[in-house]
Parts: structure tokens; C-alpha cells; sequence
């Protein structure tokens, strides 16, 4: 390929300033009248930018293509087309961007952008292990990039990873004070980590200036979600749950929203306010405005009956359900200025006038994953253990009956989606705490095998009497999005563990081990997504 001239460097140069001006029109017509003097790999890259800047997608394909093929060793032209190709967002145009940029890092190793481009489509395709290689690998060349640090952070709270990801979060802000996602961030970490001072500072700075995020859909007439949510943690996950082909979304922080403020416009109105124990603030604030809806405005997750899933209504819930029961659960308001030793005391006597027995459980309110949730043996258990529980309110809950016949405990979640039920896993443990992410799953080839068992037809699993527990607590329910956490005891009744909204539709593992349980997971997940896409309007954006 024949350098450019002289003159028509001149030219290119000029093209150049028009693109990075967004003067796409001009660009344009400069790199057209270019491309029939001398059709150079460079021009055409860069006439497919300003084609795409344009929104003539074919037109930038044909000559992503072009130059390709005239220069395919070329990391930075590659990369450009791997950007073309992630553009629509879709689960499809992501993985053929991904092979693109593992070709741009064949090239060259040290390409940033790759890296970083690789690593926000490995989340958004649910790959959250590859992503933060990815990102590692992005920080090792410059450990200082924004975006590297911030998604990794975002990982890592993803993840659980609540003291990796406050930390990522930090260093953030010390390059960048200003940065509202890492605020953001920092507060939901703070918050896991029991530092609600902390957290709140954060939720100020991350909040109160902009209290709505706007999440641009990949269509200029497409319809729009608004999603009410909590600045405080306690939401729905649903972010996994967007389909940027399909609709623009809105997200407001209540806490930080002016009460008096009409809603922007949208066409469906999600309540992402799941945790009743922990988000009171919200779901207070969500319903006048729930109330007030535009009638026409589908909505999904009454914050009314969001507010009937706090863990001391359970036994509420569950009442007259037969083959279900939960486990009594109370409040007990520790004392202010009372040592633990002292407050250890005053519950021991709580526990008795209620006729608690140990062992029991007690718990901090609005947490999940195991967190601050401790089995007590006895009374001399009680001031060790206060201190490692944070907050002014515990939970004590009665022991289920639990374990199984076979010494084994066993934890099953089945989702309600839109009115259906959908399995999702089956954790099986030597612990009395299960959670898949600790459970002994990946060593246990014979666990997997009745988790296979459960995920492939439950309703025999778990016979009709179950099922019919667990439909009746769904109709009970009446949520859009939530999730049943349950084990049966030795004659086949429920025991519930939890119900609420907060429930969150992890992926399997990448390893093949976990195949089995993909099928169970996307058809939950494809249930899930349906309830965040508005109906056809054609009158437009409606606000109440």
C-alpha cells in the first residue's frame, strides 16, 4: 500500500480536525473525496467512524471491512472494529467484538483500549472473572486509568467483595474526587462493610447533585423504563435484568429526589425498592408516587406488598400456608451507651420472656450473602457476639428444623417471575449457613448431581405438596421479581428461609462443570428482562 502524498496528508490531516471537532458532515465529505484519490487502510477507518458518527451503520461496516483487509495486522484498526462491533450491545454483537479485541491483543499485548473494551463486554455478557483479568491487565499497563480501577471496583462489589471494592473505590477518588459512580460505589461497600457513617457521606456526594442517571437505549424512538431505586443498597438487581435494544432507562435515587418534583417521563414504572428491612426511607418515598401513577403506565413490584417482606412479617406471609412454616422472628433495640456485656444481659432476659431457646439465630437487619448472621449456642455466646454485629436493631429468629435425615443442610431458591415459578439452584452443605458460594458444590460431584435433578424438573422434586406451598406464597406475594429461599424437613413441608425482592440471578461459573444448570438460569433470566420491556405506545412517553 502506497503511503499518502504529500498533499493528500494534508487533506487527511484536515478530515482528522473535522472528526475530532464532530464535525461528521464535513468529515465526511473529506474522507469521501479522499477515498476515490487514494482508498488508504487509514482513510477508510476513519470514514467508517464518521459514517458511524453519521448513523450509516452500513456504510461504516464496509469500510471497517476494507480497511481490515488491507491492513490486518493493524491492532488500532482492528480495534476500531471491534468497537463497531460491540455498539448494538446485544449478547450476540459483544461476543464477535470480543473476538476482535483478543485479535487486537494478539498484535499487541499492551493495547489499553482492548483490554479495557474486553473487560466491559466480558460484564455486560456476565463473565465477571475474565472481566477483571482484564481489567488487572489493563492497570498493569497503566494503573492509574479511570475506567480500569472503576469497573474492577464495580466487579469486585458485584462480586461480593466488599473490602477489595471500597478499596478500588478510593483510589478512584484520590485521583478523581468528583467521580459520582465511585462515590456511589464507595457508599454500597461502606454500607455492606457495616460503615453507615461512611456510607452515607458517600451517598451525599454520590446523590444529592444528580439523584437520576439516565442509561441511553441504542435507538433514538424507543421507549423508557423508569426505575424507582434506593440510594441505600437494599434494590433489586437490575441492572442484568436492561435491554438497551429495547428501551431507554431512567434510575432515581428517592432518598435525594425532590418529593415535589413530577416523575420524568416513561413508559414502565419499576419499583427496584426490595428490602423492607433495609430501605424504610424509600419504599416511603415510592409510595405516594406509586399511588399517584398514571393509570395507563404498566408498573411492576407493588412497594406496598415489598413492604409485607420485612423478615419479622414472614410469619405474617406465611400464616394458614399449610406445608409451610418460617421461623419466628422479633426485633430487639440494643440500648444506647450499653456495653456489650450489658446489652448481653438485657437480651438474654428479652430471649426468655419470649420463650426463645437456644440455640437460636440473630442477625442485622438489610443484610444478605451470610453477612452479620450468627448462631448462638448459649447465653455466654452473647457478647462476642454483639460485637461483631453492627447497627441499633438485631433479628432474633427460632432454629428451623433444618437439617436433613443425612446430616446434610440444604438451601433451594426458586424465583417468581411475572406469576411463574423458575428453580434456580440448590445448595447443599455441611454448614448450617448455606449459600451456593460457600456451599461444598464444585467438590461434590454427587451434590451437583441432585442439584441437576432439582433444576431439571422441581415439581417432582419437590412433589406437589411443596409446590403447592410454595405457589400459594407466590399468589401471596403478588411481586412482580422476587425469590423464595427454602429447605424441606423430613416430611416434605417448606420451611422458609426468606421471600423478598432483593434476590439476585447470579450466573453459573464459566466451567463447563456448571452447563447443567445454564438452561434453569436463562430461562429465569429471559422471564426476568421481560418485565423491564414496555409495551408498544404509540402516542409516546407518558409521565403521571
Amino acid at each position: 500500500m502506497l503511503p499518502l502524498t504529500e498533499e493528500e496528508e494534508v487533506q487527511f490531516r484536515a478530515a482528522l480536525d473535522f472528526l475530532q471537532s464532530g464535525l461528521w458532515p464535513l468529515a465526511h465529505q473529506a474522507l469521501r473525496t479522499l477515498e476515490t484519490q487514494h482508498p488508504h487502510p487509514l482513510v477508510l477507518a476513519n470514514l467508517a467512524l464518521a459514517e458511524e458518527r453519521l448513523g450509516q451503520e452500513n456504510e461504516a461496516r464496509q469500510h471497517h471491512e476494507a480497511a481490515i483487509q488491507l491492513a490486518p495486522n493493524s491492532p488500532d484498526l482492528r480495534f476500531n472494529w471491534a468497537n463497531f462491533l460491540a455498539r448494538p450491545g446485544t449478547r450476540e454483537s459483544l461476543l464477535l467484538a470480543r473476538v476482535q479485541y483478543l485479535a487486537v491483543l494478539a498484535l499487541d499485548s499492551h493495547h489499553l483500549g482492548a483490554w479495557v473494551n474486553l473487560g466491559t463486554g466480558l460484564v455486560e455478557t456476565d463473565h465477571l472473572e475474565a472481566a477483571k483479568t482484564a481489567f488487572t491487565a489493563a492497570l498493569a499497563i497503566d494503573p492509574l486509568h479511570s475506567g480500569a480501577l472503576l469497573n474492577l471496583a464495580q466487579v469486585a462489589l458485584n462480586q461480593q467483595e466488599n473490602e477489595k471494592a471500597a478499596q478500588l473505590f478510593e483510589q478512584v477518588l484520590s485521583e478523581n474526587p468528583q467521580s459520582l459512580e465511585a462515590h456511589r460505589g464507595l457508599a454500597t461497600s461502606a454500607s455492606r462493610l457495616g460503615q453507615e457513617n461512611k456510607a452515607a457521606t458517600h451517598r451525599q456526594l454520590g446523590y444529592a447533585q444528580k439523584p437520576e442517571i439516565f442509561l441511553q437505549g441504542r435507538g433514538n424512538t424507543l421507549p423508557t423504563v423508569l426505575i424507582l431505586a434506593s440510594a441505600a443498597d437494599g434494590n433489586i438487581p437490575w441492572q442484568p435484568l436492561l435491554d438497551r435494544q429495547r428501551h431507554h432507562t431512567r434510575i432515581l435515587a428517592l432518598e435525594f429526589f425532590p418529593e415535589n418534583e413530577s416523575l420524568p417521563p416513561h413508559d414502565l414504572l419499576f419499583n427496584a425498592v426490595g428490602d423492607a428491612d433495609r430501605c424504610p426511607e424509600a419504599l416511603t418515598r415510592v409510595l405516594p408516587r406509586w399511588q399517584l401513577r398514571a393509570p395507563q403506565i404498566p408498573a411492576r413490584n407493588d412497594p406496598q406488598r415489598v413492604r409485607a417482606t420485612a423478615r419479622t412479617s414472614l410469619g405474617h406471609l406465611c400464616a394458614g400456608i399449610p406445608h409451610l412454616s418460617s421461623a419466628r422472628t422479633e426485633c430487639f433495640q440494643r440500648p444506647a451507651h450499653a456495653s456489650p456485656q450489658e446489652t448481653a444481659g438485657l437480651l438474654e432476659h428479652w430471649l426468655a420472656a419470649r420463650s426463645y431457646a437456644f440455640p437460636l439465630l440473630l442477625r442485622a437487619p438489610g443484610f444478605h450473602g451470610g453477612q452479620y448472621f450468627e448462631r448462638v449456642q448459649c447465653a455466654d455466646d452473647l457478647p462476642a457476639l454483639l460485637e461483631r454485629l453492627p447497627g441499633t436493631t438485631l433479628l432474633a429468629l427460632e432454629c428451623l428444623p433444618s437439617r436433613g435425615q443425612d446430616g446434610l443442610y440444604r438451601k433451594f431458591r426458586v424465583m417468581t417471575l411475572g406469576g411463574n415459578l423458575y428453580p434456580i439452584h440448590l445448595a447443599l452443605s455441611s454448614h448450617w449457613k448455606v449459600h451456593y458460594f460457600s456451599a461444598e458444590m464444585s467438590t461434590r460431584p454427587d451434590f451437583r448431581e441432585e442439584e441437576q435433578a432439582f433444576l431439571a424438573d422441581y415439581r417432582t422434586f419437590l412433589d406437589s405438596t411443596a409446590v403447592g406451598a410454595l405457589e400459594t406464597l407466590q399468589a401471596r406475594l403478588g411481586l412482580d421479581y422476587a425469590g423464595m429461599d427454602f429447605t424441606l424437613d423430613p416430611e416434605g413441608k417448606v420451611l422458609l428461609f426468606e421471600a423478598n425482592a432483593t434476590m439476585v440471578l447470579h450466573p453459573p461459573p464459566e466451567d463447563p462443570v456448571w452447563d447443567y444448570r445454564r438452561p434453569a438460569f436463562e430461562d429465569a433470566l429471559k422471564a426476568a428482562r421481560a418485565l423491564m420491556i414496555p409495551p408498544t405506545l404509540s402516542h409516546g412517553c407518558h409521565s403521571p
